[in-house]
């Protein structure tokens, strides 16, 4: 079958040639990639009875079981309760996909030279997969949530 190959290109070189960019192509990365391979930055907003919340933790849970538990998109917010979320490195976004969304806000002291943690003050119905209706989609490109009311 190879030599018919030869035969109908008109030198071997060819045949070898196109070989060479098939598997050239097959190890540079163009077979497809798993869909959570790929990040879209997403952003968003944290409201505690119409307030910003400062320091939450948000966390993505993806609603197909076929994604590793490895990837937990995550996202911290900031005073004015906006957050960029995660997944592999700071700021690179969230696959696309369905997602829940869980939110805790543990406020920090120091004592006794101590760093400790409070108990969550935001209710309890955020803070768990199971009791959570926060619920997110995710699409390809540029994302900006609707703010979170929280409750």
């Amino acid at each position: 079958m190879a030599s018919g190959i030869l035969l109908k290109t008109g030198s071997s070189r060819t045949a070898f040639g196109l070989v060479g960019l098939f598997a050239l192509a097959t190890l540079s990365g163009c077979t497809p990639s798993k869909p959570w391979e790929t990040t879209h930055p997403t952003t968003g907003k944290v409201m505690f009875k119409g307030a910003p919340v400062n320091n939450a933790e948000l966390s993505f849970f993806p609603e197909d079981r076929s994604v590793p538990d490895s990837v937990r998109p995550k996202a911290k917010t900031s005073a004015d309760g906006k957050f960029v979320a995660w997944t592999n490195v700071q700021g690179d976004g969230v696959p696309a996909g369905n997602y829940k969304v869980t939110i805790v806000h543990n406020e920090v002291s120091i004592s006794k030279d101590t760093i400790v943690a409070k108990p969550n003050d935001l209710p309890a119905k955020y803070a768990a997969l199971d009791t959570t209706d926060l619920q997110v989609q995710i699409k390809a490109g540029n994302n900006e949530l609707q703010p979170f009311e929280l409750k």
